[in-house]
């Protein structure tokens, strides 16, 4: 969490824009590889729901914009798809291990639930130490969606060990 007090609302909302790609593949990738129809159905729509956040984050990027810390897209973008690859959302190689188990779908709902719980916990811990407020801002709606993602996760979690 260092340096994160001192994020600006650009930083937080472009590197959503990377946790999101990133989500967006995790969650297709768990879509074409599912066996029940459950969780097939649930992962196809929170991929979906990535690109919508995707969509949202293009729209705000604009208003964050004047508070910007870095202009150079060549320096913050690597810096941004790393803390997405490492911060959140398991590796491949976690993830098809997974799927090839006899419980791939009940195994991957899990993986999921774990990595949006810690997306939402990273965000709002961030939205309490950010000083700057499009910061706070930003990292607080973050903190929701990814809460939401996760009842979701477990409500299907529900459904699939009473079927």
């Amino acid at each position: 969490m260092n340096g994160i007090a001192h994020y600006s609302g650009f930083e937080v909302v472009r590197a959503a824009m990377e946790v999101e790609k990133n989500g967006h593949r995790f969650y297709s990738t768990m879509a074409q590889r599912a066996t029940h129809d459950l969780a097939r159905e649930l992962f196809t729509l929170l991929a979906q729901d990535e690109v919508e956040h995707l969509r949202r984050l293009h729209q705000v990027e604009a208003r964050f914009r004047a508070g910007e810390f870095f202009a150079d897209d060549a320096e913050i973008i690597p810096y941004l798809r790393r803390f997405a690859d490492q911060q959140i959302f398991p590796s491949a190689e976690r993830l098809e291990a997974v799927l090839q188990g006899d419980d791939g779908d009940r195994q991957a709902l899990a993986l999921a639930i774990d990595a949006e719980d810690q997306f939402a916990a990273y965000f709002a811990l961030a939205a309490k130490q950010a000083k700057d407020p499009d910061g706070q801002a930003a990292f607080t709606w973050l903190a929701e969606e990814e809460l939401r993602h996760a009842a979701l996760l477990r409500e299907r979690q529900t459904q699939l060990a009473a079927g």
